[in-house]
């Protein structure tokens, strides 16, 4: 299966290009407020780095959330106009689920370990989930203040480690904290969500069958927007 996978819910945005599960092509850039020109370049690009056409991806992936709230809502919606545009599957990952899937992926968490994933979600605050080796989720997303991130951690997915397993945290934002820095680990693929681990998350996901119609992927804001729309039949 020939995928592209891309992500948008960062100040990092990216795309990948899959091809019978190798990764064959792959864009970043870095552009918190530029998702909605720059994505679609970026795909552009890790096509032609991995010298296929558009016209021959055959799935989608992006990543659903949290994150911002105009990224997400950028990387959604472009996804599904590409998918529903070429009548294709579009899986949806999360961006902490990728994080943690990188972690297990590359050897830095071991199979019997607990991942937590944290990105910063502004006004002090902190996105955080928890998923063991298979995936599985933990500790659903949530945020969190900042101040009791490290507390809440500890008392919940790292007191209900497996025997023989550890407690390992990723996302460049949990470095941060004093509290948390025996257990963070660092790498590119695990400081943030990148389109190459949601890649590899969608893959599977879309090798065990199920649903993947573009129109039911919806953004995972965990945190309702601040902007909302205004009420009908208000003053005018």
């Amino acid at each position: 299966m020939r995928l592209l996978a891309i992500s948008t819910s960062t100040p990092r945005g990216s795309a990948a290009v899959f091809d019978g599960g190798k990764l064959i092509g792959a864009s970043v850039y870095t552009d918190l407020e530029g998702h909605a020109e720059r994505i679609f370049l970026a795909a552009e690009d890790a096509l032609r780095a991995a010298g296929v056409s558009a016209a021959s991806i055959e799935a989608f992936a992006c990543d659903i959330g949290p994150g911002s709230f105009t990224g997400v809502r950028v990387g959604v919606a472009a996804t599904k106009g590409m998918a529903i545009g070429r009548g294709a599957p579009l899986a949806g990952v999360g961006s902490l689920e990728a994080m943690a899937a990188d972690a297990f992926a590359s050897g830095q968490a071991g199979p019997h370990d607990l991942v937590v994933a944290a990105l910063d979600a502004k006004k002090q605050e902190l996105f955080l989930a928890a998923f063991d080796a298979r995936g599985a989720l933990c500790w659903a997303p949530r945020h969190v203040p900042r101040a009791d991130v490290a507390a809440l951690v500890l008392a919940g997915p790292g007191a209900s480690l497996r025997p023989g397993g550890l407690l390992r945290v990723v996302g460049e934002v949990a470095a941060e904290d004093p509290d948390l820095a025996a257990f963070v680990l660092r790498s590119p693929g695990t400081d943030l969500p990148d389109a190459a681990a949601v890649g590899r998350v969608a893959l599977v996901r879309l090798g065990s069958g199920g649903d993947f119609d573009p129109e039911i992927v919806e953004p995972l804001y965990v945190r309702p927007p601040d902007a909302k729309p205004m009420a009908s039949g208000g003053p005018s």
